[in-house]
């Protein structure tokens, strides 16, 4: 071993023994405080130390979303990594899709990382190449549905059922399946006329995945279909509208109602409440991927990472969502079927499919809902 006063020095070495040892303890404490400080403070996470180091140094991460409750996981990341500011934007999941094309067409990228509800979409982005890979140490935990070629992530784990105005319907009322509601229909529509909200398949991204995904599972799915559009539906884009108006009673009940985002209008509303069917119901995962061209990519990682460590799902937990890694409690519902992050959601955006599902949809509305 060299001595650090000197080369070949043995006088110097055995003249002062303490100083060797002395200085290699100085050298270990000091590599240790540097080390520990490039480690992510949240003990589950995982992060390579040289991303968070990189991450700390590009100190922002952009976040395209199409959820509003996204609010605590910001806020529990920024305490975290006070040194990276997350610049949330909330958008459609068409016009998130729009923004990441437009972004890498142009070369000026903006956003560093992708999230929506919207799995269809999401998968097609990644499957173009707009996304990069990356084996962040939470996907080890993922179910292996959740994640495609390492580069998109299910996030969380979301029952897709029914909303309905608890003041006009009451839970005795409220259809407990969709077979339920069908017969619900089928024996009394004039109280059904106009009281049924639901995404506009041909406009909303995520009520077509739905409508497609409910075609794919119940064979009465196209009968229920049309009795729900001789009801004359109100047909909405954004959920907020949905549960607002049902919330107002202009409708009494949503059709295919993302149970977490029911549950947040809950807590302020206790005129929403909300059923699993029992025959049936879907689970799906709002999927984060980082893009391609990210500006800041090692932020990106370390904020990908937060959403898969124990603290980052209990934040979307807060936030009225439902997180992917949670475990059960109480009683769960039977039928859960989860939609898969893959390949098979490519489908939904063949444009020929697409064409004539909504055509037969559209054929079996009112002739004032068309």
């Amino acid at each position: 071993m060299v001595s650090v006063f000197g080369e070949g020095s043995a006088i110097r070495r055995q003249s002062f023994p303490g100083v060797k040892t002395a200085m290699a303890r100085l050298a270990a404490m000091l590599a240790l405080v540097g080390l520990a400080a490039c480690q992510p403070a949240a003990p589950d996470q995982g992060t390579a130390s040289g991303v968070v180091r990189r991450a700390l140094h590009e100190g922002e991460v952009v976040v395209y979303g199409n959820t509003d409750v996204a609010g605590p996981v910001v806020a529990g990341f920024e305490r975290r990594f006070p040194r990276v500011k997350v610049r949330y934007r909330e958008l459609t999941a068409t016009a998130i899709q729009d923004a990441i094309v437009s972004e890498a067409a142009t070369g000026r990228p903006v956003a560093d990382l992708a999230w929506s509800s919207s799995m269809d979409i999401q998968v097609k982005l990644v499957n173009d190449g707009y996304a990069q890979a990356y084996r962040s140490p939470g996907a080890a935990r993922l179910p292996r549905w959740a994640v495609w070629r390492d580069a998109g992530f299910g996030i969380t784990a979301e029952p897709i059922g029914f909303a309905y105005n608890r003041r006009l319907l009451s839970p005795a009322e409220a259809p407990k399946s969709h077979a339920d509601l069908l017969r619900a229909i089928r024996e009394n529509p004039e109280r059904w006329r106009g009281k049924i909200a639901m995404y506009d398949p041909a406009a909303s991204g995520v009520g077509f995945m739905y409508m497609s995904a409910d075609i794919q599972v119940y064979p009465d799915a196209w009968t229920l279909m049309g009795e729900i559009g001789r009801t004359r539906p109100g047909l909405y884009v954004p959920g907020g509208a949905i549960l607002g108006r049902v919330s107002s009673g202009q409708h009494l009940l949503a059709y295919n109602m993302n149970s977490s985002y029911a549950a947040a209008w809950a807590s302020r509303d206790p005129e929403i409440g909300y059923v699993t069917p029992s025959d049936y119901h879907f689970t799906i995962s709002r999927i984060a991927f980082i893009t391609r061209s990210a500006p800041h990519p090692n932020a990106a990682r370390l904020f990908l990472d937060y959403l898969l460590s124990e603290e980052g799902q209990e934040k979307l937990r807060e936030g009225r969502l439902t997180p992917i890694l949670a475990a059960p409690t109480g009683p769960q519902p039977a039928g859960g079927r989860p939609i898969r992050v893959g390949p098979a959601l490519l489908a939904n955006l063949d444009q020929a499919r697409r064409a004539r599902l909504l055509a037969q949809w559209r054929a079996g509305l009112s002739p004032e809902a068309r």
